[in-house]
């Protein structure tokens, strides 16, 4: 028995260390949500509240679109999604206890502009593309609460980008990026740095505008989220509503509107998720948001690359999804699948040069514990015959029962080296390559994926950037 709480206290500690090195690679991005209201905005805010937990959310801001006009803060749609966060939130904390409370939550609730006036009428909003003469101006608009919160984040002496998401539209936005100009130009090139705002497509003129009037700050527009997130795109999920989210899984779970995954909006903060993959550092990076590259022309604009660069990560995120709502209704850690934790060894940012051999190697720690009693139940009868008893079959079960898949690939997408890498032991948390030959300074993006063994299964990444260097070049 000592020896077993002597492994239990050992894993609990390497669990603990792992989490913290975790941490320490993975900061939480800053973020800014403005929604209209619509349906499938409703949708994505109950997968947003129950992804809180990963990201340092600043302001929650009500605006209206070309689509959703008048807005719909008058219905009290998030006051009421805030409310059943509020029931099922003492559960979240037991899986995670990083998850916001509803108060602070309200807290960070804001109305921005609602006014229909300040909407370029275009129901064709695939039209606002970048580089489009602007067509709206919000030097006279009145400031909104929304707006003078955005002003007064990106003020803050916080070096963090803030990811400000349009679900609609950005016409908030567009005014406190006016409003700092004017009036606090000793700091409006500081502060508009910081902002990285990603747009559902341009859906009230905002886009151009700020694109033209702001160019210091960094511009996303997504046009392939229809097609991967949005009305009909997941239809093959018509039976996920049915089963997770309007049958006894808690009364947040309980509001999602729709009867399959539609949310058009999500891919706006999928993009800022940590989930391991980074892609909220760099828009070329891809991720659960997409991959982006710049538009030329403009200084700081950049287009999605195609549905491809989401559609890779969908039943990822939503089994991710899955987990977290049972999270709502699991009283107990143990009650619920949570993903693996990696940890790399030296950092996720590596420097070589050509020919050397490059070897990566990770920690991966799994947060839910073997079931000893169901494995020694199952195998009882052979691994008596090898001599083994409960206790020493705890002691090996671990590495005989691996409850994951791990591999290694290269994200080829993501990396300015134009070819591809031999990578060994790619199957587990270390592998090796032989860094290849190059005329300048390359980089190679290799991905550790680990899936696990749960329900549902769940997959952790980390990305390391490798940088290559000319042998004659490296110190340069």
């Amino acid at each position: 028995m000592k020896r077993i709480l002597l492994l239990l206290f050992f894993s609990a500690s390497v669990m603990l260390g792992a989490y913290r090195s975790y941490a320490g690679q993975m900061a939480k991005p800053r973020v800014i949500a403005m929604t209209d209201g619509e349906v499938d905005d409703q949708c994505s805010m109950i997968r947003f509240l129950l992804h809180s937990n990963d990201m340092d959310v600043a302001a929650i801001i009500q605006t209206n679109s070309v689509f959703q006009r008048g807005g719909w803060s008058k219905t009290g749609w998030i006051e009421k999604q805030l409310d059943a966060y509020e029931k099922v939130h003492p559960n979240l904390i037991v899986h995670d206890p990083s998850y916001p409370t509803a108060e602070e939550l309200r807290s960070k609730l804001f109305l921005g502009d609602e006014d229909s006036t300040h909407i370029v009428v275009d129901t064709e909003v695939i039209r606002h593309i970048p580089g489009v003469k602007p067509m709206i101006d919000p030097t006279n608009w009145p400031d909104t609460p929304g707006s003078d919160k955005i002003v007064e984040t990106l003020l803050e002496k916080d070096p963090r980008k803030v990811y400000i998401q349009a679900w609609g539209g950005g016409n908030t936005a567009a005014k406190a990026f006016q409003k700092l100009k004017v009036q606090h130009p000793s700091d409006y090139e500081r502060a508009v740095k910081k902002a990285v705002m990603y747009n559902i497509w341009y859906q009230d003129g905002a886009g151009n505008y700020i694109e033209t009037s702001h160019p210091d700050v960094t511009m996303l527009v997504s046009y392939h989220f229809s097609g991967t997130w949005d009305y009909g795109s997941q239809r093959y999920t018509d039976g996920f509503a049915d089963k997770y989210l309007h049958n006894s899984h808690g009364p947040l779970a309980a509001l999602y509107p729709q009867d399959y995954v539609s949310e058009g909006d999500s891919p706006a903060f999928l993009y800022t998720l940590g989930c391991g993959l980074r892609g909220y550092e760099d828009p070329t990076y891809g991720g659960w948001g997409g991959q982006f590259y710049r538009v030329n022309g403009l200084k700081n604009v950049y287009r999605d690359v195609d549905r491809g660069s989401y559609l890779r990560w969908v039943e990822v995120a939503n089994r991710d999804f899955e987990s977290r709502l049972q999270w709502c209704i699991s009283d107990k850690f143990a009650d619920a699948n949570h993903k693996p934790v990696i940890s790399v060894q030296g950092g996720v940012e590596k420097r070589a040069k050509a020919g050397e051999t490059v070897t990566l190697d990770a920690y991966i720690t799994e947060p839910d514990p073997l079931d000893i009693d169901a494995l020694w139940a199952k195998y009882a009868a052979l691994y008596e015959q090898l001599g083994f008893n409960k206790e020493r079959f705890a002691e090996i079960a671990p590495h005989r029962f691996p409850k994951y898949n791990a591999f290694w690939w290269q994200y080829k997408e993501a990396g300015t080296y134009n070819g591809y890498v031999d990578i060994t032991a790619v199957d587990s948390g270390k592998c090796s390559f032989v860094a290849p030959r190059v005329d300048k300074p390359e980089t190679l993006h290799l991905i550790l994926e680990v899936t696990d063994k749960g329900s549902p299964a769940l997959t952790a990444f980390a990305r390391v950037i490798v940088t290559i260097f000319p042998i004659d070049n490296r110190n340069k």
